[in-house]
């Protein structure tokens, strides 16, 4: 076994509200660490397919913002996979991902791992993978706003149901599953815009704990 093999990944965890932009500061590490060829989890890719439900239960039952909506089991083992070098493959059965029929995928292990997502750090076992724990804080309104314009906009939903949703899932879950999970962060980073200090003080720190390893 090389020295490369037996070097831990570090697990870069990032938790947000719905549109806090934790896809965006996972890219922006992304670009800014590609040296090391960081690759990203995105829980998204972890929800269930409710294909146990009847078309009418799965209109009453079906959400994205409480814990019930992802494959913990899976996600778990990814990243238990990955940590240990080993490749990953997606999307799993039983995933809205697979539902729907995203290409197949093979993930080969990297030294960063990017894990991201807005329940992520709500289970402990996921939570305890993780070597930095991000959290983007962004004022309520804003994620109001930044969803409203990405379901209308960006992805041709309508108005009404866009804010039915918002009423019926994100509010009731966001003070429950969400945002007590501040309390878990390393760094809890303001974003409401872009923060390049922050951005560029996390990529700091994580080069220096890739030094510290080598």
């Amino acid at each position: 076994m090389t020295k490369e093999e037996t070097i831990k990944p570090i697990i870069i965890g990032i938790m947000g509200g719905s549109a806090s932009g934790k896809t965006t500061f996972a890219t922006a590490l992304t670009e800014e660490l590609a040296d090391y060829s960081p690759i990203t989890l995105h829980q998204d890719l972890y929800f269930r397919d409710w294909a146990e439900y009847t078309p009418e239960e799965r209109e009453k039952v079906v959400t994205a913002n409480h814990p019930d909506a992802v494959r913990w089991d899976v996600l778990i083992t990814d990243v238990e996979k990955l940590r240990a070098s080993q490749p990953i493959e997606t999307p799993t059965p039983g995933t809205r991902a697979a539902s729907r029929g995203d290409e197949n995928k093979t993930t080969q292990p990297s030294r960063v791992v990017i894990v991201e997502g807005h329940l992520i750090y709500w289970n402990e076992q996921l939570r305890d993978l993780i070597d930095i724990k991000l959290f983007l804080d962004v004022d309520a309104h804003e994620r109001v706003l930044r969803r409203l314009l990405r379901d209308v906009g960006t992805r041709s939903g309508s108005l009404e149901s866009a804010i039915s949703w918002y009423r019926r899932d994100v509010l009731p879950n966001f003070p429950i599953y969400t945002e007590p999970c501040k309390q878990y962060a390393d760094l809890i980073i303001p974003f409401l815009n872009d923060n390049p200090i922050a951005l560029h003080t996390v990529v700091a720190g994580i080069r220096a704990h890739l030094s510290s390893d080598n």
